[in-house]
């Protein structure tokens, strides 16, 4: 049924402590009750494309029978009070759907929305718990911003995102709202644009700490989270994955293999089926797509990078709207439910480039460890490095110098920054000295894989603190090598998130490097491929070798490090590898 459509913009509504949020309100004209779509985000609501159509248009939604109630968050664009990042969004968040509920154009049905940092506030209020709320729908969001969001799970800085998204977004609110003179505004501005003109060089300076462009008050919650690397109290207070035994409503998810926040939504999913409220276990919903960040606003919604999944693959606004609806109409309205009635998880099979579906997430598996060996030469992808399924025994071990002032390029991945991201060649990459490279054979049949991918690695290094990298990588019959997977891990955070503990310089450590949850199939005649470093920047920032957490070094803290990968029988490093059971 068509609908005429009323648009109230700038409606100022008070939360429980007086502060009032502007919202902007899309809805029929009529004196009809509609269930309700609350989101809430510290952007504008006239940034249209990024507020609304990365999933929906809100005119759209309101010609299918739903008012749109989209919150600007307290401290931000035309919303009184101070912004702290994620500390008010979900208490400000209860308070608006019980606000939408109470209203004459609401039928009390509530459901919240969002994606990417609208997403994490619509999870900050499914916490909450409002008495109204009836579903939640989060595409491509962390759960946890301090651990894939801020920081990555292996305690490294999430650099080029964190950088990017205060000088695209974030920093210009901030400063219009200082009281500045006409001519320090243009100033502050000015450096706003000459940072984002160049991320390497931007990334690159040190302390990252005492970025200029974030000085005099354009970003003071940039220093508050360089201030607070371990997962102490600061974090904790906003970590839904802590808290998902308040959530009381049924909650589809959604995210992507080459999605920044993929780790988060993994991470949710299972605090949700393990730890959540029983009466909704199995009414939660998670799909994983192949794409990256960008794939809701991709010209090429099938690709991640330089690779097409696939017309099976398809995404955008038109096909997240879909799901979007579905999901709603069934719950807020009492429609009948079509969309994965079955099972629980939906998950596209990179290689094969097929949807499947599982009762839960991982499916069923066997980890598989493939151990690293060399002659002591593995540097580079002309060295001696190679894969193998049998366990080694008395080998040579394998070095390179880290230097955190020549570090190796990010080269697509999980990232979301203003560099190519998802799938890019790594030859040029493998090329380099400090990265060591093992390669298996060619693969005789396919490998499927499906769950949790990680590296063993016995390393020892001369410094006392520095980061270790691992990256999946497909290596094709025509020599391309494409990126897979990746993770780090920053040695003084190997043992615990919430406290450091420093290498015994020399000394053989354990490590674990969590490369995330994959789905992907190795074809006949592909090669299975590992990287080792020490960096991936400008994704993560430079570990400087040296006790001083490095967001707070300066080029002077930084030095070169020597480090050694062991594959021996008392050592023996190795990849592991979830194969299918099917």
């Amino acid at each position: 049924m068509a609908h005429n459509i009323i648009v109230e913009r700038d409606v100022m509504v008070a939360m429980r402590d007086g502060v009032k949020l502007a919202v902007d309100i899309y809805r029929p004209d009529d004196d009809v009750s509609y269930p309700v779509l609350v989101n809430q985000h510290p952007y504008d609501n006239d940034m249209f494309l990024v507020v609304h159509e990365l999933l929906f248009s809100p005119l759209i939604a309101a010609q299918k029978g739903y008012v749109v109630v989209s919150s600007e968050a307290r401290g931000r664009s035309g919303s009184e009070g101070e912004w702290r990042p994620y500390g008010d969004e979900g208490r400000d968040s209860y308070d608006m759907v019980e606000w939408a509920a109470a209203q004459s154009w609401s039928n009390g049905n509530i459901g919240i929305y969002g994606a990417c940092a609208l997403g994490l506030a619509a999870i900050q209020g499914a916490v909450e718990n409002p008495p109204h709320l009836k579903a939640a729908f989060s595409y491509m969001t962390a759960t946890n911003f301090h651990s894939g969001w801020t920081y990555s799970s292996g305690g490294a800085l999430e650099l080029g995102f964190q950088m990017s998204w205060v000088w695209t977004i974030l920093a210009r609110d901030t400063l219009s709202r200082l009281g500045l003179d006409p001519a320090s505004l243009a100033e502050a501005d000015k450096k706003l644009v000459e940072a984002s003109s160049d991320l390497i060089k931007s990334a690159s300076y040190l302390p990252l700490i005492d970025f200029p462009a974030y000085q005099n008050g354009a970003a003071p919650y940039w220093r508050e989270w360089l201030s607070h690397p371990s997962y102490d109290e600061f974090w904790k207070n906003v970590d839904n994955v802590a808290q998902v035994e308040d959530i009381k409503v049924p909650v589809m998810h959604l995210s992507s293999w080459y999605d920044t926040c993929m780790k988060g939504h993994m991470d949710f999913d299972a605090a949700l089926r393990t730890r959540g409220d029983k009466s909704v276990r199995d009414q939660h919903r998670m799909i994983i797509g192949p794409t990256d960040h960008s794939a809701y606003y991709n010209k090429r919604p099938t690709y991640a990078g330089e690779r097409d999944f696939g017309p099976e693959a398809l995404t955008g606004p038109d096909v997240l709207a879909a799901m979007l609806f579905e999901w709603f109409d069934h719950w807020l309205k009492g429609e009948e439910k079509t969309f994965l009635a079955a099972n629980q998880v939906r998950y596209y099979q990179m290689g094969e480039n097929i949807w499947k579906e599982a009762s839960s997430w991982p499916p069923e598996h066997t980890i598989v460890p493939y151990y690293l060996h060399s002659a002591g030469q593995a540097n580079s992808r002309m060295g001696d490095g190679s894969l193998g399924r049998q366990a080694p025994k008395t080998e040579p071990l394998d070095s390179f110098i880290y230097d955190p002032m020549d570090p190796v390029p990010t080269t697509g991945g999980r990232s979301m920054i203003d560099v190519p991201t998802g799938v890019l060649n790594q030859a040029q990459v493998e090329e380099r000295h400090d990265v060591l490279v093992y390669t298996s054979a060619c693969m005789a049949e396919p490998l499927a894989l499906s769950g949790p991918v990680s590296v063993t690695l016995y390393a020892s290094s001369d410094a006392p603190d520095t980061d270790f990298t691992a990256k999946l990588v497909d290596v094709e019959p025509g020599g391309y090598c494409a990126n897979i997977a990746e993770g780090i891990i920053r040695a003084r955070y190997r043992n615990d998130r919430e406290r450091e503990e420093f290498l015994e310089p020399g000394q053989v450590t354990e490590f674990t490097i969590d490369l995330w949850d994959i789905a992907h199939t190795f074809k006949p005649n592909h090669k299975i491929r590992l990287e080792i470093s020490s960096s991936n920047f400008p994704r993560f920032d430079r570990n400087l070798n040296s006790r001083i957490t490095p967001a707070l070094g300066s080029a002077e803290d930084a030095r070169k490090a020597v480090q050694q990968i062991y594959h021996s029988d008392q050592h023996a490093s190795r990849l592991n590898l979830p194969v299918s059971a099917s």
